[in-house]
């Protein structure tokens, strides 16, 4: 993969997955712009350091992001042991808010990747919920009525991931012949923020996924179906999800449904 010439803007490029990513693009000649809202000291590249919670931080940072980038990266994201309002502030509205202020800085055939989950999958149930929440411009407006649902408010990683796959339907239509949009959903991935997810889905459950797969996944795992996706040989995939979870969700799925049948 050679990405010459071309400039990727990668959120939680500090670590985990958003480092692996970065790392990723920048062996594959790209010049990659981090945007974290912890520090890099030693990113090889131009650093945004940014607190996307807030519309203000929001607007802060893509206002330093140059014009004619190839492609944005929205994998920063917040698990679900942190409190809910900043959960949904993190991985919904500042996904949806850093795509809207920078699709106009993307040229022409460019690409955003959204980082959603494997926990997202039964987004489509909540539908009508998930497009209303989304489409509040008043975002503390929408997170003070969210707050009123507890399955809001008690499964909020999952509900902000679930949003996540509706933005990157919404984007990719709504950008259909100028800029494609995907998104990821990974398992349980060996990243900083393995514990919490543990501690936020049950440890037994999380353990268990990872001893059924015989690993948990590796960020270079994800990093390596990213670089795909932005890459020239996946020009025809836009609109759709890419789960990368080592077939989790497969087995969960057939096991689900040996359940009912039997």
């Amino acid at each position: 993969m050679t990405l010459d010439g071309q400039t990727f803007v990668v959120t939680g490029a500090a670590s985990g997955i958003g480092a692996a990513t970065a790392a990723l693009l920048r062996d594959a000649g790209a010049e990659v712009i981090g945007v974290d809202r912890n520090t890099a000291a030693d990113f090889p590249g131009a650093f945004v350091q940014a607190d996307l919670s807030t519309a203000e931080g929001v607007a802060a940072a893509a206002g330093q992001i140059p014009e004619g980038i190839t492609g944005l990266l929205n994998i920063a994201g917040v698990p679900g042991t942190a409190p809910w309002r900043l959960v949904l502030s993190v991985n919904v509205f500042g996904v949806r808010d850093l795509t809207r202020a920078l699709l106009p800085k993307l040229v022409q055939g460019g690409v955003v990747v959204n980082l959603a989950s494997n926990v997202a999958s039964g987004w489509a149930e909540r539908r009508e919920q998930i497009m209303a929440f989304t489409a509040a411009e008043n975002r503390e407006a929408a997170l003070d009525l969210a707050g009123a649902d507890p399955e809001v408010t008690g499964n909020s990683y999952r509900f902000s991931k679930e949003c996540v796959r509706w933005l990157t339907l919404e984007a990719a239509a709504s950008a259909l012949g100028t800029v494609r949009v995907v998104s990821v959903s990974p398992g349980p991935v060996q990243t900083p923020i393995l514990e919490d997810f543990k501690t936020d889905h049950g440890r037994d459950k999380v353990e268990g996924a990872v001893a059924l797969l015989g690993r948990a996944g590796q960020p270079a795992d994800i990093a390596r179906t990213i670089g795909f996706l932005v890459g020239p040989e996946a020009a025809w995939i836009n609109g759709t999800d890419v789960c990368v979870d080592g077939g989790l969700s497969a087995h969960r799925a057939v096991a689900a449904s040996l359940s009912v049948t039997a």
